[in-house]
């Protein structure tokens, strides 16, 4: 069975378990079964995802299927996540002989305001278009177990600054600055800026609670991972979102990897269509 045959199946699949869950009354928003958070407590997240592939930025880092872990806590705006790769691949003449082993740990610290809710807070007045704009800033700490890329690649830290507007199509923005590794070369290196656009939308049904969410991103590379400066890539993606006993989430999803000029990639990167299921959890 081809790969895309099978992610064909797994989304029939949760859409015809969300059917059943719902048909059966499971999805009883009326009645949680766990006791409710007291205010002021962290919300905790966890989701388990299995992909077909592993597409970072338009980088291929896993054409085999993946498993894929992320956990977070998150209070009054400060974030700390987990997260881990780990690839499903059974043979060591595919994917550089990386063979059922994690091959990335990854460490996030943010913190994210609303414009409207801060200045509400400080009882400071600022314009009403102002209201929607949503600042986000942190730092992320890659690791690279099990993975031998020699003198090319290597754990580095990334820092971030990005604005989100809560309006139609959710424009957002984000700038990703490698602080750590050195200055790229012809094999690629870190020490680069990644500027990344997108916009989406959600449709939601609200009997249900079931939302389909559609968003496209694009990419400017600056030298990051590569020592060309240029357009990179253009992600299409899908997902329904389908919640089950109050407080988990079956996640659906597909999406496609546009690569917008090859030369940035110095020509390692392809088109890519990939997708999988998430499972997840957050109370």
């Amino acid at each position: 069975m081809t790969r895309r045959k099978t992610l064909i199946l797994l989304i029939v699949g949760a859409f015809i378990s969300a059917c059943t869950i719902n048909a059966y009354g499971i999805l009883d928003a009326e009645n949680p079964w766990l006791p409710e958070k007291p205010e002021g407590m962290p919300t905790f997240s966890h989701s388990q995802s299995f992909l077909t592939k592993y597409i970072w930025r338009g980088w291929n880092l896993g054409d085999e299927p993946v498993w894929q872990m992320d956990t977070s806590a998150s209070w009054y705006g400060f974030t700390f996540d987990f997260w881990t790769n780990y690839t499903l691949n059974n043979d060591k003449d595919k994917d550089g002989g990386r063979y059922l082993e994690f091959t990335e740990i990854d460490y996030t610290f943010d913190y994210t305001f609303n414009i409207g809710e801060a200045s509400d807070f400080l009882n400071i007045d600022v314009p009403d278009v102002l209201d929607p704009l949503s600042i986000s800033f942190g730092y992320i700490y890659y690791t690279f177990p099990n993975v031998d890329w020699g003198d090319k690649f290597f754990d580095t830290s990334e820092v971030y600054l990005g604005a989100s507007y809560d309006c139609f199509l959710q424009p957002s923005f984000t700038w990703y600055w490698d602080v750590d590794s050195g200055k790229g070369n012809s094999d690629g290196g870190g020490h680069g800026s990644y500027f990344l656009f997108g916009i989406g939308h959600s449709f939601e049904f609200e009997e249900s609670g079931i939302s389909i969410n559609l968003g496209i991103d694009m990419g400017i590379n600056n030298e990051q991972w590569t020592d060309k400066t240029g357009f990179a890539d253009m992600v299409f993606s899908g997902d329904v979102n389908i919640p089950v006993f109050n407080y988990f989430t079956v996640t659906p999803s597909i999406a496609y990897s546009l690569i917008l000029d090859r030369n940035t990639y110095n020509d390692d990167a392809e088109n890519e269509f990939y997708g999988g299921v998430t499972i997840g959890f957050e109370y």
